[in-house]
């Protein structure tokens, strides 16, 4: 069903030659069971972090990032990732992000954050996983996402249509003031 509704989604953009998808924040309809009566439970924190120091025991590294997922039914299934790191102590932030298939590698992800760029990435590799892209993140980048609304990523299809991916920037400036 996931499967019918991605090829959905990947036909629609071939149709409509843009596809813009975006993380929302909204309430969860939940049921209660008692009265049969939907209400809303508070959404998930919008950014989620974590640190680690498994692949260096001496340095503690630290990720934050935001998920765009397709719920259909009970399944769900993540579309985009935008993830930032950086080592504990340290100021150098990285940004990767994970998009879908069929993107066109040659093409940069151009990112805007309220729709004025503020940096690009260089396309890495293509996994099971999606297509990942990576690139350092400046100071002028990082203020705009603590004053901006929404972050995009701005790339094209293997087809030359133009693809969008949008992640709120609420909670944004919090999460990042939690890193060590």
């Amino acid at each position: 069903m996931i499967r019918k509704f991605a090829m959905r989604l990947a036909l629609g953009a071939v149709v409509c030659g843009t596809t813009v998808a975006m993380a929302q924040e909204k309430a969860v309809p939940t049921k209660n069971s008692q009265e049969g009566v939907q209400s809303a439970a508070p959404a998930a924190p919008l950014w989620l972090m974590s640190c680690s120091n498994q692949m260096q025991p001496e340095q503690l590294q630290c990720e934050f990032s935001q998920s765009i997922v397709v719920v259909q039914g009970n399944q769900r299934q993540r579309v985009a990732t935008a993830s930032f790191s950086r080592v504990a102590g340290q100021s150098e932030v990285n940004a990767v992000f994970t998009l879908p298939h069929g993107v066109s590698l040659p093409n940069p992800v151009r990112v805007l954050v309220n729709d004025k760029e503020v940096g690009t990435l260089a396309w890495q590799t293509c996994d099971m996983g999606g297509c990942y892209a990576s690139g350092q993140v400046d100071k002028a980048w990082l203020q705009a996402m603590r004053a901006g609304k929404t972050l995009s990523a701005a790339l094209k299809a293997r087809d030359g249509s133009d693809l969008s991916f949008s992640f709120q920037l609420n909670g944004f400036t919090k999460t990042e003031g939690m890193l060590p």
